[in-house]
């Protein structure tokens, strides 16, 4: 983030930056997304350079190229994560809000461990890896209740909540934990109704990070890693989404009320 702000301050895209370097404009956006995991202090040393920054500015960027930064859990670990997830996940430990729209999946930060599960098997995962990918999902989710924690909206579908991944029981359980999470005061849940004929929410899953100082991330999710566009109209054509969801969706008590309606036919079924 630091080196995209300095890139763009200069008003250098990162063909100019890779010109002046000798290097492809895919290798400086690489190294900006945190997507090149083998960037060497030098070459973040001469990166700076070639966008002319200096002073204490380039001497705060060069501790955190060689380290002495604040770790997260996932950093350091044989957590065989992608570097799209790891990267997501920095930028979800410096969020100051985060809206998450999941049009077919409970979001992963409420997911219980019986929903996870049912849905890596229905993905075809390897059952003896199981518990260590879900033993890391949980310890993504004491984001919620870190000291100071990001505000979180997470936009859902009724279709999908009335989805019975794993079974009823599961899905039962999985509705209890939703409606106990909503009652957090920096979390809010707002569900699309079925009656909503068609809205951005079908073109797939897609967060949007807002921090304190830097400008809106985006991270639209795959099956198995996702991207950051960097283009700023496509940033804005996600968060123009967030708000055209928003407007479909319903408020926050209405889906409570969903949610809670949803629940008991889950648990009756079950």
């Amino acid at each position: 983030m630091e080196l995209r702000k300095f890139r763009e301050r200069a008003r250098m895209t990162c063909a100019q930056v890779g010109e002046v370097l000798g290097w492809s404009a895919n290798t400086v956006s690489r190294m900006e997304r945190g997507l090149r995991r083998d960037t060497r202090p030098d070459e973040v040393s001469a990166l700076l350079a070639g966008m002319g920054v200096t002073g204490n500015e380039r001497a705060m960027v060069m501790r955190m190229a060689t380290g002495h930064r604040e770790q997260g859990w996932w950093e350091g670990t044989d957590t065989n994560l992608s570097d799209q997830a790891r990267t997501y996940m920095a930028f979800e430990a410096k969020a100051t809000k985060i809206v998450d729209v999941e049009p077919l999946l409970v979001p992963g930060l409420l997911q219980t461990p019986d929903y996870y599960r049912a849905i890596l098997t229905g993905r075809g995962d390897d059952p003896l890896g199981m518990n260590n990918t879900i033993s890391h999902r949980l310890r993504r989710q004491l984001i919620l209740s870190r000291p100071y924690p990001p505000s979180f909206t997470f936009i859902v579908t009724e279709l999908m909540l009335r989805q019975p991944v794993g079974g009823h029981a599961v899905m039962a359980r999985q509705m209890r934990r939703f409606s106990a999470e909503a009652e957090r005061p920096n979390l809010t849940v707002h569900v699309i109704p079925t009656t909503v004929p068609a809205h951005p929410a079908l073109f797939g899953a897609f967060a949007v990070l807002e921090f304190a100082e830097e400008r809106p991330v985006v991270f639209i999710e795959g099956r198995r890693s996702g991207l950051f566009p960097e283009n700023s109209a496509e940033i804005k054509t996600h968060t123009l989404a967030v708000e055209m969801l928003m407007n479909l969706a319903l408020d926050e008590q209405e889906s409570l009320t969903l949610l809670a309606q949803i629940g008991e036919v889950h648990e009756k079924a079950g």
